[in-house]
């Protein structure tokens, strides 16, 4: 595989961790050096050891490890958690150690020189022993520790970093940031040193730590800007990158028309939801929304194509229990390939692993239709309602560029109760603006009228398209939804 890319005059090295190297647009720069600054316990060194680590095994370029603080026996065993073999890659030469520390393996005078030349000529050794290209440098800010003053601080660091660019390798370095201050490292110094800056951070949720990651700079080179979530697994890390809209184009079909499988509503939105649309299910509880989801998702398979269903309201067996009531067995589906059941907690909820989450499903069963159910769960979890409206903005995003067709459901109070000659009510998806977002709002509400509690729909917007302006009630029976005829008051 090769590692390298490249952005202009300026070439990259491929990381190797997953969703990095594309926020980074094709990885680190070559040759130069790049600064990882958080707190304690940000995965600032989880970085440095898996860019280390899949430089040697993705991409054959060897690596030395510089730690001016932890034991390196310590980190041999801690990435064994991640199925890292360290001992093995140090017996085949493909990596070497150097440790900095106070009693490592080099010694540097603590007088008013501070001549670093010991430590670059072992690092430069480690270097060629191993034939490495990569070089990740832990903690050098603890070293710093054993300086008077900043001036000191600074020739220090530029008299290593331009050992190491004499070197020709490419270097990641870690630096720690204490307290909220501006300074994005102990000394305020590191960040302007070095070619790139990113910075990790650890946001506290509700029953859990979040962690996103911020690029600073690249310099000479472009990046993705913004915050991204990352999280550490056990293999490593993954990183959610954000997809970029402005270049999206768009795969609506209006003359393909995807069925909900219903009689009579297909008629009614002018033959079904044009191919690529995201159409959006708003009523109240108990008004049939995700039947009308399962609907349109068992259309999809009886039609062939694939799809997947977003649990955001129930867990998983459950979907399938009530599915498999109106005799649609969405168990023996998964298992066929042809659908794929996401979930999330929803506590804490990751939008970003979220999204990727659907895209992975999606991608995974070539799916052709998507249904969330439902998008009003996402807004009584952890996320406001503009990173709701984000989190949608790029799905739809997605879904059009694919030609994916999407129905989103959503729970909406208002619909209830209308008086006599205002059946329609108020329409609460204002709040996060989503009638920007969807092309298709399809809403279902209540009416008491003679004493009984009426369930009604109508088809509010569809765009690029006609359809009946009419309100129909409709049922939900034990075989599914059954569409009724045109209200008459």
């Amino acid at each position: 595989m090769q590692s390298k890319t490249k952005t202009g005059a300026v070439e990259k090295i491929f990381t190797g961790i997953k969703g990095f190297d594309e926020i980074l647009m094709g990885g680190v720069p070559k040759g130069r050096v790049t600064l990882i600054s958080g707190e304690p316990g940000t995965g600032k060194t989880v970085i440095l050891n898996e860019f280390i680590y899949r430089g040697i095994t993705q991409f054959k370029e060897n690596g030395v490890y510089v730690t001016f603080e932890e034991d390196k026996r310590d980190i041999i065993k801690n990435v064994r958690g991640f199925g890292w073999n360290y001992d093995s890659l140090i017996a085949q030469k493909k990596l070497a150690f150097v440790d900095a520390g106070a009693s490592g393996d080099v010694t540097i005078e603590s007088d008013q020189n501070y001549d670093l030349s010991p430590l670059i000529e072992r690092v430069k050794y480690a270097v060629k022993k191993v034939k490495a290209k990569r070089i990740a440098m832990d903690c050098l800010d603890s070293f710093f520790s054993r300086f008077q003053n900043k001036d000191a601080v600074r020739q220090a660091l530029c008299q290593i970093i331009a050992g190491l660019k004499d070197m020709g390798v490419t270097v990641l370095m870690t630096a720690e940031k204490v307290g909220p201050e501006q300074s994005l490292s102990r000394y305020g110094i590191e960040e302007f040193v070095a070619d790139g800056v990113i910075e990790i951070a650890l946001i506290k949720g509700q029953q859990q730590f979040l962690r996103r990651m911020f690029v600073i700079k690249l310099r000479g080179t472009d990046f993705r800007s913004g915050a991204v979530e990352f999280e550490i697994t056990d293999q490593g890390l993954t990183v959610y990158p954000k997809i970029p809209i402005e270049t999206v184009t768009a795969k609506t079909d209006f003359r393909v028309r995807k069925s909900f499988g219903i009689k009579g509503l297909d008629d009614i939105s002018g033959g079904g939801i044009p191919q690529g649309h995201v159409a959006l299910i708003s009523g109240n509880t108990g008004t049939g929304k995700t039947m009308f989801g399962m609907h349109f998702l068992m259309q999809g398979i009886c039609d062939g194509e694939n799809a997947v269903f977003v649990a955001l309201e129930e867990p998983v067996e459950q979907v399938k229990k009530t599915a498999l009531t109106h005799g649609w067995d969405f168990g023996r589906y998964e298992k066929e390939g042809k659908i794929k059941l996401v979930t999330t907690s929803l506590i804490d909820i990751s939008n970003d692993k979220l999204l990727y989450q659907i895209i992975s499903a999606v991608e995974g069963i070539n799916a052709r239709r998507v249904v969330i159910d439902s998008v009003s769960s996402l807004l009584s979890a952890t996320m406001s309602e503009e990173q709701v409206r984000q989190f949608l903005v790029q799905l739809s995003r997605y879904f059009k560029a694919k030609g994916i067709t999407c129905i989103m459901n959503y729970l909406s109070m208002a619909n209830f109760g209308a008086v006599r000659g205002q059946l329609l009510g108020s329409f609460s998806t204002n709040t996060i603006r989503l009638n920007s977002v969807v092309d298709i709002i399809i809403m279902l509400l209540y009416v008491e009228r003679g004493q009984k509690i009426k369930k009604l729909l109508n088809v509010l917007k569809l765009r690029g398209g006609q359809h009946s302006k009419e309100i129909y009630g409709y049922e939900i029976e034990k075989s599914g939804i059954k569409m009724g005829e045109k209200y008459e008051e």
